[in-house]
């Protein structure tokens, strides 16, 4: 059993709306049955309605962790827009010193840190840093989500290149399904994406996960259903081999 891991990975996307929040939860869901100590932590979410469930929120009940709210999102923010306007519209300013912060208090409450971002990895924070920026200075390795539909392999090898400059480690590209299959052309055109990333992407290519029909993407339920396939177990056996590996 892991124990002492004290790193993080941060686990961003090609785009808004592909699945992070899911995969996160689904990740820290199997890493806690198999008795990891893992935390989570959103250092910024926009489009947060008072009363209802928030991303950071899902995760925490996926992790079954109790860790002060401020830590877990140290930034919340009403309107559903990138976190630079959304600061701004509560003249408010996203300080990457309170992320660091808070990224390592719960560093040393955990053995192991999942970090979800927004958006992908060029939505800024500030008027000078964005999502990429706070990656590098967090100095985690990185799981990025995208999709396995069309247009998948643009965005995903678009996403790696970027992270590959900043020459941070990339632990693998994760692919989900955000839309069912119903049509055999959209069959071959998912095939087509995993084959040609498997080929291209030069990292382990996880997917494609299956899709959550008729359930809230985010709910317990798509959580657990997720965490039980095997795709995710793949990518659970991956991301613990690599804690270890870091001790």
């Amino acid at each position: 059993m892991v124990n002492s891991v004290k790193h993080g990975i941060f686990i961003t996307g090609t785009d808004t709306a592909v699945g992070k929040t899911l995969v996160t939860a689904a990740l820290a869901w199997n890493l806690k049955e198999l008795g990891l100590d893992v935390g989570v932590m959103k250092p910024v979410e926009t489009g947060v309605v008072k009363g209802q469930l928030s991303d950071a929120g899902r995760l925490t009940r996926a992790a079954q962790v109790s860790d002060l709210p401020d830590l877990v999102c140290p930034y919340v923010f009403r309107l559903p827009v990138a976190p630079l306007d959304a600061a701004r519209a509560e003249r408010r300013t996203i300080k990457i010193a309170t992320i660091m912060k808070a990224y390592r208090a719960l560093q040393a409450q955990h053995d192991l840190l999942l970090v979800e971002g927004a958006g992908g990895v060029h939505v800024p924070l500030t008027s000078t840093l964005d999502v990429l920026d706070l990656i590098e200075k967090l100095k985690a390795p990185v799981l990025v989500v995208g999709r396995v539909g069309l247009g998948g392999i643009n965005h995903a090898l678009l996403t790696l290149t970027a992270v590959r400059e900043r020459k941070l480690p990339i632990l693998a590209l994760v692919l989900n399904r955000t839309v069912p299959v119903k049509t055999a052309v959209a069959g071959q055109q998912e095939r087509s994406t995993v084959s040609l990333l498997k080929e291209f992407a030069g990292v382990p290519v996880i997917g494609p996960l299956p899709y959550m029909a008729g359930v809230d993407a985010t709910s317990e339920r798509a959580v657990e259903n997720l965490a039980a396939s095997s795709e995710m177990k793949k990518l659970t056996k991956l991301v613990l081999a690599s804690a270890r590996g870091s001790r």
